[in-house]
């Protein structure tokens, strides 16, 4: 009942936002010229013969959410089966005299439509707004009976459903009701053209009337920011053609850029006999886009794009692009550092558009068309349109559709002809067609390797998935070091967030935080690219689709999703590509988040830790301007020291530029980082922790040494040091099995046992490697000890599988520490995942203290790599399948996606937090109640992590590790190792 609850309050909000968004639209006459008709419609999925001519809806017809997908509401579509909505609606009175339009927005993926049982229109593509006129076929004043027939068809050039593993038909985006009067402008172009030397621009507003004119007048009045009117020397225009020119010289307009999304209001007027008859608001930013050599330049200045690549998802209706989380997506982009989303796989949502021009984020404005003769399953055919004059007609019109409706947003700065396809003559005729229609704007197309040297389709190179180096080949096209030297190179995916190694996303959530680095490597080398135009990671937002538990053919679709997987993949009914996001569906921020926010930084500090440290003299720090078209004297800088916060002078360093921020701080003792902050109009741009070098070397607090005794029985050898600690040995394992002290009590601690794990061959799914693990069968050889003053030498010696033998030398402190010294010998040549010693433990432990080195100098709190954290292993929330989870994603104890479509249970699931590795350490405390029962200590040489398998806690401590299947031109260690490996772990 709480899911269909929020799902009716999900649906309101849609109406509501898409209701207000056109309030600036005015028809003379009209009260309401737009009305939303997003909310409750009827659904058949399986309807009768003629259905179009019935008026009555049966028992046969649900009620649905529009918009939303129909099977993530529970409606069982299939491939090429056409299914039906209905709704009816009022056709207002004060609609007399104009035209009636009935728009839509995306419906996926082939519509008809009827009204009153007359056939309007019909309609191919799912992601383009196309209109239906109604005027002949409703009355003003009366009701009428709208019936939309959709058929989510295999052949579709977008292959959207196929890349979301399963029918994704419906009325996905918003439909509205609309009066227009019998002409008015339509196909409005509004071009800002800047002078040479970017200073003044040319305003240009051009468009064709609906009908040919007999009387009216073209009025235009231009307003900035704080609402004051432009003087224009050409503010109209008298109708006598069809299509209207209208140009202003503007001088010195405030110019918009990613950084700087600076907008004026242009109102649009169409008059006959002085009366208003239509007017229409659009938000115009003075930019200007130029390819000049291998540099995009906005305003004449070079840019790098860093960025993301974004679907519309929503949690509950699927293929959806919902104006509150659109809000939301655009705002952590934002807050992301990001200046760049491209909109794979087809062309975003007006609003969606709207908002990146008010926030200043660039758009890769791509068409709907994927995966053309290329990467196809074999269910989608046919895969190879590109040349077919059949499909023709659907690659032009959607992409005019896109172009018409997106040309006016200043955000929108490339164009994409579609993604990872084989060239063909419909993607030559798309081409052709943009670049006369606007050329304005470059055009990209992937692969470009696939094109004809003598054929021009692209003005920018697209490219995906370097690796970390830049230099790469790709279907015959060559960069070096991220960089080109013709054109602009622009790697649109890279950086693929970990989602296809299940094993280790499952075991490890820490593999989310590693995959930073690669990310930081990448933007860092494409900044200092010659022909680098930046790069978008794959993806923003996790691409998982949580399927209503009681949808009847959901397991046909899990089933094939991918004929290669593993059997059992899918344990529940969450379906998709897998948690490819930096942030999760309900838009709560992954570990990727921070990195990302941190490898995009547009202020780079460039050390963060001081060296030789004195007194009364000044700290410089140099900085890295990595802006485009921002001097960081635009900052605001934030040092906070001892809870004492100081505002410091921004620097004066230009773009692309470096230079020195200095501290304002006298007496530095390094017993704790100076914090800086900054900021952007109250929005933290970056933070930093500086610190003394010394600080690095965290002091072990002394112990006091007491006596050491041992004794010893058939089966068990007890070390007890001091008054408190015994450390108890299993002689016929050889194996430590218990540790106690008075406080706490005995505490089963049973081990170690070596932990030796590999990259296997290369699974069925992407880069799902197997895991080998060895050592699972221990045999013990030999069992001694040694007794000296304060210290117990114990010797172990045996063998696992009957292959690899294993000699211990476990040294027992009096203080009560041990050191587990281990060599492990015959180790197989294959690159390693983890390589340590690992313990059983008892479940009577509930929390986690650590201290670590990091890569970055700072973390968020309770971020799963953060430098010092406190965390419980389990859930205090449970997460419910379905439901907006009420906590941080690291919190979350499952994945719908990975572990099935149970709820999590509380008591018995680590939380991400808990169970990633924790890498570097210092210290890694196992706590009981709120007390330290052991640690494993370190000098950032050591990596841990827990997991909890059959109901059996494991402490894993590894000398080394990797995450070997990461793939995607992502950053490994590839560690190969000798034959023989000899190391320690030290145990508190």
């Amino acid at each position: 009942m709480k899911n269909s609850v929020f799902l009716s309050i999900v649906v309101l909000m849609i109406m509501g936002c898409s209701q207000s968004k056109l309030s600036d639209y005015h028809v003379a006459g009209v009260s309401r010229p737009v009305i939303s008709l997003n909310g409750t419609w009827h659904i058949n999925p399986d309807p009768p013969d003629e259905y179009w001519k019935q008026k009555i809806i049966n028992k046969g017809w649900k009620t649905i959410q529009v918009p939303g997908e129909a099977m993530m509401q529970g409606f069982p579509i299939e491939h090429d089966q056409p299914f039906a909505y209905k709704k009816q609606i009022e056709i207002p009175a004060d609609y007399e005299g104009k035209r009636i339009l009935l728009r839509f927005d995306g419906v996926y993926s082939y519509a008809r439509v009827w009204v009153n049982g007359q056939y309007v229109r019909d309609h191919h593509g799912g992601f383009t707004r196309w209109e239906c006129d109604l005027t002949p076929f409703a009355e003003p004043g009366e009701k009428a009976l709208l019936t939309v027939e959709v058929t989510d068809r295999s052949d579709q050039i977008s292959y959207a459903s196929g890349y979301a593993k399963h029918p994704i038909g419906g009325i996905l985006r918003d439909v509205n009701l609309m009066a227009m009067p019998q002409n008015c402008p339509d196909e409005v172009k509004i071009e800002t053209d800047l002078d040479d030397n970017y200073r003044h621009a040319m305003l240009i507003v051009s468009g064709k009337m609906n009908r040919d004119p007999d009387q009216g007048e073209i009025r235009i009045s231009l307003y900035n920011e704080a609402g004051d009117k432009i003087s224009l020397d050409d503010e109209s225009l008298e109708i006598k053609d069809k299509r209207f020119n209208i140009e202003n010289q503007i001088e010195n307009p405030v110019k918009w850029d990613a950084e700087h999304p600076n907008l004026y209001s242009l109102y649009l007027s169409y008059f006959e006999e002085e009366e208003l008859k239509w007017q229409k608001e659009y938000r115009v930013g003075f930019r200007e886009i130029e390819r000049k050599g291998n540099q995009l330049l906005v305003n004449g200045k070079p840019v790098k794009l860093r960025g993301a690549n974004r679907h519309d998802i929503h949690p509950l209706l699927g293929r959806v692009s919902a104006p509150e989380y659109e809000r939301k997506d655009v705002v952590l982009a934002k807050e992301a550092n990001m200046n760049f989303i491209r909109t794979s796989h087809y062309p975003p949502t007006e609003n969606f558009l709207e908002l990146c021009d008010q926030h200043g984020i660039y758009v890769e404005s791509e068409t709907a068309v994927c995966f053309v003769g290329t990467h196809r399953m074999g269910t989608y055919k046919p895969g190879d349109s590109q040349d077919s004059l059949a499909f023709r007609d659907r690659y032009l019109k959607q992409m005019q559709e896109m172009v018409k409706d997106h040309m006016n947003h200043p955000s929108v700065i490339l164009w994409s002809t579609g993604n990872e396809s084989s060239f063909g003559s419909n993607f030559k005729d798309c081409y052709d067609w943009v670049k006369q229609y606007d050329p304005t704007r470059p055009v990209i197309f992937s692969y470009p390797g696939n094109v004809p040297d003598s054929v021009r389709a692209y003005d920018i190179l697209s490219m995906h998935y370097p690796g970390i180096s830049g230099n790469m080949n790709q279907r015959g096209i060559v960069t070096r070091s991220f960089g080109h030297e013709e054109m602009p190179v622009l790697f649109d995916e890279w950086a693929h967030v970990p989602c296809y190694n299940k094993s280790t996303v499952k075991e490890d959530p820490n593999v989310r935080n590693f995959w930073g680095r690669s990310l930081d490597t990448m933007w860092t080398g494409v900044y200092k690219a010659d022909g680098g135009l930046g790069g978008a990671i794959w993806g923003m937002i996790d691409e998982t689709f949580m399927l209503p538990l009681d949808l009847s053919n959901a397991q046909k679709w899990l089933d094939r999703a991918d004929p290669t997987l593993i059997p059992g993949e899918f344990a529940g009914k969450t379906i998709g590509y897998g948690e490819w996001g930096i942030i999760d569906t309900w838009r709560r921020k992954k570990p990727e988040f921070w990195n990302t926010k941190k490898a995009y930084s547009p202020v780079k500090i460039l050390r963060t830790r001081i060296k030789n440290y004195v007194e009364g003299e000044p700290i410089s720090l140099p900085v890295y301007n990595r802006f485009d078209h921002t001097n960081l004297n635009e900052l605001e800088i934030k040092q906070t020291y001892k809870k004492e916060e100081k505002r410091l002078e921004s620097p004066d360093i230009e773009p692309g530029n470096r230079g020195l921020i200095t501290l304002d701080i006298d007496d530095w003792n390094g017993s704790e980082p100076v914090i800086l902050e900054i900021l952007r109009n109250n929005r933290l741009i970056d933070k930093y922790a500086i610190r003394l070098t010394s600080e690095e070397e965290s002091a072990e607090k002394d112990i006091a040494r007491g006596n050491i005794r041992v004794e010893e029985t058939n089966s068990r050898l007890t070390i007890v040091c001091g008054d408190n600690t015994r450390i108890t040995f299993d002689k016929n394992t050889g194996l430590l099995s218990e540790i106690q002290n008075s406080a706490e009590g005995a505490f089963p601690l049973i081990g170690p046992y070596i932990n030796l794990r590999t990259k296997g061959e290369t699974g069925t799914y992407y880069s799902n490697n197997r895991i080998n693990t060895y050592c699972n069968d221990w045999k013990l050889k030999e069992f001694n000890y040694r007794k000296k003053s304060k210290l117990v030498s114990v010797n172990i010696k045996g063998e696992y599988d009957g292959d690899f033998p294993v000699a211990y030398k476990i040294l027992v402190d009096s203080d009560g520490s041990i050191s587990i010294q281990y060599q492990l010998e015959n180790i197989p040549r294959e690159y390693i995942r983890e390589m340590g010693i690992k313990f059983k433990l008892t479940d009577e432990v509930d929390s986690l203290l650590w201290e670590r080195d990091a890569y970055w100098s700072i973390y968020p709190e309770n971020h799963l790599s953060s430098r010092k954290g406190k965390a419980p292993l389990y859930a205090g929330e449970q997460k419910i399948y379905r439901r907006e989870p009420d906590k941080p994603w690291n919190m979350d104890a499952k994945s719908f996606f990975y572990h099935g479509t149970e709820d999590e249970k509380i008591d018995e699931q680590l939380t991400h937090i808990a169970k990633s590795t924790k890498e570097q350490i210092r210290r890694y405390s196992l706590l009981r109640d709120d007390r330290e029962v052991f640690s494993v200590r370190g000098k950032t040489d050591v990596n841990c992590r827990l997991a909890r398998t059959n109901g059996e806690l494991m402490l894993f401590a590894n000398n080394r590790s990797d995450y070997v299947n990461l793939s995607w031109g992502n950053y490994q260690r590839n560690i190969l190792p000798d034959e023989r490996f000899t190391d320690s772990i030290m145990l508190k």
